[in-house]
């Protein structure tokens, strides 16, 4: 029963987010900062889940902040003049980053599943 129920809320939280971004882009938020913010939520949020034996280790939560801090900080000053590079570009560095992220928590600091 707690599987149902988790499996309910994040279907929720996907269909919240959706909800989210057409509001966003709706409202006149580029369409750019929509997608480029997705993928981020997407990929950090994967790696914070699979290295959830780690949430106790304040390290890894000043770790985790600072590579996104470092993560947004690039993404704006690289777009914020530019045309948006297609959306596969974003999804392969979202992949490689990701599984760098991964690594580096798996490695580093000894968690992951």
């Amino acid at each position: 029963m707690k599987r149902i129920a988790f499996a309910g809320v994040q279907i929720l939280g996907a269909l919240l987010l959706c909800g989210l971004a057409i509001y966003l882009m709706q409202v006149g938020i580029d369409t750019k900062w929509v997608v480029i913010c997705g993928e981020t939520l997407f990929f950090f949020g994967y790696v914070c889940y699979r290295t959830k034996d780690l949430w106790q280790d304040r390290r890894y939560w000043a770790t985790f902040g600072g590579l996104l801090a470092v993560h947004c900080v690039a993404v704006f000053l690289l777009q914020r003049n530019r045309p948006m590079f297609p959306g596969i570009y974003y999804g392969f560095f979202g992949i490689v980053e990701g599984l760098l992220l991964l690594a580096l928590f798996v490695v580093g600091f000894g968690g992951g599943r």
